[in-house]
């Protein structure tokens, strides 16, 4: 294998090792919104497994949960435009969990040695949160 792959690899490998370790559920998507990686957290809180979500389109994930009009609102508008948002709240019925608070912060990945884009989307569960302040 020559150097610059085995360079790739490695690259590949700590990505997902570095996915893998954040805490909340974080997805990287590519520019058409098809699941690239997803963090353990992911998995689990979503009820979902990497065969079901790897490949696929974001709003096609768990029967269409992930089809929400804010959450494309978000991807399709104001990411292009803005290359990053935090804290954009969205309030939802996710099956398994109920209706839930989220909080959603965004990144636009661009890279100097292509015209490829990758998206950074990570997911905090401020429900209890909401709660409390009403």
């Amino acid at each position: 294998m020559t150097r610059s792959i085995q360079s790739i690899q490695d690259a590949q490998t700590l990505a997902q090792a570095i996915v893998d370790t954040i805490h909340e559920p974080l997805l990287v998507l590519d520019a058409d919104f098809v699941v690239l990686a997803a963090s353990r957290s992911f998995y689990d809180i979503f009820q979902v497994d990497p065969q079901q979500t790897l490949g696929c389109l974001l709003y096609a994930l768990g029967d269409g949960q992930w089809d929400i009009p804010a959450l494309r609102l978000l991807l399709e508008t104001i990411i292009p435009e803005h290359t990053a948002m935090d804290g954009f709240e969205v309030q939802h019925d996710f099956p398994g969990l109920g209706r839930r608070t989220m909080l959603l912060n965004a990144r636009n990945v661009l890279y100097e040695t292509s015209s490829d884009t990758t998206i950074l989307l990570a997911f905090t569960d401020i429900t209890a949160r909401r709660l409390i302040e009403r």
